[in-house]
């Protein structure tokens, strides 16, 4: 009987072994898996701009964690090597000075399927000259109270003078945009024009009373509530007083907001029946501009199948824009078109007391910082932990007189 046992057990050995090789036979072929080449070519849209010289072309699948970069010459071609199967947004960038003026052009494609050799991918790409004035640092996400609850009224949106000559940010307008958090389902919007339009839920101006100017190198704070946030009846873990703010979005919703010396922005459009200004902890997409017209609210659009009123904004309007995404899984989803913004920008989280900020490109004699606008936020921003207000010695303007 023990034989027996013996020889059931050697049997269960054996074909315990056989299956064990077979398995990792199959694993050991995952990563036998043949790369793919794929030829990437650039649609040029660039209107007056003049052509660049080349582009840089970046892929990312974002599932596998995989990228590869490359160059394209001028020609506006390039076969791309080395690519592993899979899903993947596909941008092209490049830069040039001329005319006194930097230009950058974008573009990009996302969800691209490559699983067969040599696909062919078009990707449309525009041009815009780099803004005077950018969106500096953002500190959006909120922050954690000392009984763990969750704080959002600390918000605020830096602009900055990143050009060489005096700025009036007089009548300048900031812009939520739809849809409000990063999603696959983008609407639809009328008109064979759509593409030359942002479409906004939300916008503040500054007053057009008086004229507010912006020296090199000095910046404006707009702030949801323009106090100090880190007073025993607001939230003492939140990492920034806002008291010095040039401008708030000032609305007595509850006893907790006072009317602070900022000056109060102008509610422009803002089709909610509960008006506050409250830009999503999860990340929202944002232009700033001049408006070419006064802003009539009556003339709103909706989306396709929709009801929701949104307001118009010409692409060529936008001064700077940065799209804010929840994680960065979510960069493919954009919601921006590619001219404004290639890319997006994270904190990876929720009420976690950190900022985004632009990087700094370089540092004049004068100690003056030049700040990074290729027009791709996942290029030009990073993380910052504490959000501060006038980073790397960004002053405030004189007519600011409280600060």
């Amino acid at each position: 009987m023990k034989n027996i046992y013996k020889i059931l057990i050697v049997a269960v050995l054996a074909l315990f072994t056989a299956a064990s090789c077979q398995q990792f036979e199959e694993v050991s072929k995952i990563g036998e898996i043949e790369s793919l080449s794929i030829v990437v070519k650039a649609n040029l849209d660039l209107g007056s701009a003049p052509a660049p010289n080349g582009f840089n072309v970046k892929l990312i699948n974002y599932a596998e964690r995989y990228e590869v970069n490359t160059t394209m010459g001028a020609n506006g071609t390039v076969t791309v090597d080395n690519v592993i199967p899979g899903i993947y947004t596909i941008t092209l960038s490049s830069e040039k000075a001329q005319d006194g003026f930097t230009y950058n052009y974008s573009g990009n494609v996302v969800n691209v399927d490559i699983v067969t050799n040599n696909k062919q991918i078009s990707v449309n790409v525009g041009a815009s000259k780099s803004g005077a004035l950018v969106l500096k640092e953002v500190y959006y996400c909120g922050s954690k109270t000392p009984t763990g609850g969750s704080y959002f009224r600390d918000q605020f949106y830096e602009i900055y003078n990143n050009s060489e000559t005096v700025q009036n940010v007089r009548g300048l307008c900031i812009a939520i945009l739809n849809p409000l958090t990063a999603t696959a389902n983008l609407p639809v919007w009328p008109g064979d024009d759509a593409s030359k339009f942002v479409y906004a839920s939300t916008i503040w101006q500054v007053p057009t009373d008086v004229d507010y100017p912006l020296n090199p190198g000095e910046s404006i704070i707009i702030a949801q509530m323009a106090d100090d946030h880190k007073k025993s009846n607001l939230n003492p873990n939140s990492p920034v007083n806002l008291l010095s703010a040039e401008f708030e979005t000032f609305i007595n919703t509850t006893s907790l907001i006072q009317n602070n010396p900022a000056i109060n922005m102008v509610m422009a459009f803002w089709p909610s029946p509960t008006p506050q200004w409250l830009t999503t902890v999860f990340g929202g997409a944002f232009v700033i501009y001049y408006p070419s017209v006064a802003i009539n609210p009556a003339n709103y659009v909706s989306p396709v199948g929709s009801t929701t009123k949104n307001y118009k904004i010409p692409i060529e309007e936008v001064v700077d824009a940065l799209e804010l995404v929840g994680n960065a899984n979510q960069v493919q989803l954009k919601r921006m078109p590619a001219v404004l913004d290639a890319g997006a920008a994270t904190v990876g989280g929720t009420y976690l007391s950190v900022s985004v900020g632009r990087k700094v490109k370089e540092t004049k004699t004068d100690g003056r910082v030049i700040l990074y606008d290729t027009n791709n936020s996942s290029e030009d921003f990073e993380v910052l932990n504490p959000p501060v207000i006038r980073r790397y010695g960004a002053k405030a303007p004189s007519w600011n007189t409280w600060k």
